[in-house]
């Protein structure tokens, strides 16, 4: 119990080395998490993603990818079978 009340007083904000990452990164969030939506946008954001349009052929869009699910929560996301529908394609193509 220490370690765990240890670590959770360590600052982990890691958004200013969330753009070095080169390899693809796909955020997954529940709309009804804890952590906000917006939160995963900004941390998107600070990998390049939703930056600017993707064109018609998707050409302007970078190899990072962010899922919103509907109606699911911290607790419950990774039962529902809408993370591996939308991971298991970005696992594909990594």
């Amino acid at each position: 119990m220490h370690q765990l009340t240890t670590a959770l007083k360590v600052d982990y904000d890691w958004s200013a080395e969330v753009s070095g990452l080169q390899m693809p990164v796909m955020i997954v969030v529940g709309d009804a998490d804890g952590l906000p939506p917006a939160h995963a946008v900004e941390f998107f954001q600070l990998l390049g993603g939703g930056l600017r349009d993707a064109h018609w052929d998707g050409s302007g869009m970078t190899h990072h990818r962010l899922a919103v699910l509907p109606g699911l929560t911290h607790y419950d996301i990774n039962v529902a079978p809408a993370l591996s529908a939308a991971v298991i394609p970005f696992l594909d193509g990594a």
